[in-house]
């Protein structure tokens, strides 16, 4: 096992990957879905922008949640990691199974999706949220 792993330095490196992850899954949503693309988009049904509303409304809150238990020493820290690893990769895992289901699209016109290189720019930030949470998870599960 690396040294970094087994010592302080990988927890506290864990840790940070996992509170890193929260962090943007508390706000990356509501900063990319609060707009007239998503959540106030005129051409949506109104249940689906009350989806909208629910769903950034429970992510926010439960990657809050985890940042609390990570940090505040209250809560048992493997059932802590489990849950800091579990919400990011929970919502943002999710970006690629929803492509592959018939009538669902990365952007909706007149509100396309930025590209590098062909690739959406939210299924990059996804794919980099979900390994940040993994990669904290098993540095942080290695430092026990």
């Amino acid at each position: 096992m690396p040294a970094m792993a087994t010592s302080p330095v990988g927890r506290e490196a864990g840790r940070g990957l996992l509170t890193l992850a929260n962090l943007i899954t508390a706000v990356a949503p509501v900063a990319a879905d609060w707009n007239d693309s998503h959540v106030f988009n005129q051409r949506w049904p109104s249940h689906a922008r009350f989806h909208g509303v629910v769903t950034l409304a429970m992510t926010s809150s439960l990657a809050g949640l985890n940042l609390w238990s990570l940090w505040s020493g209250r809560t048992d820290r493997g059932t802590s990691r489990l849950f800091a690893v579990a919400v990011p990769v929970a919502y943002w895992g999710p970006f690629f199974v929803a492509p592959l289901v018939r009538g669902t699209g990365v952007d909706d016109p007149p509100h396309p999706i930025a590209r590098v290189a062909g690739v959406p720019t939210s299924l990059l930030g996804a794919a980099g949220t979900t390994l940040t949470a993994v990669a904290g998870w098993l540095l942080d599960r290695r430092s026990d």
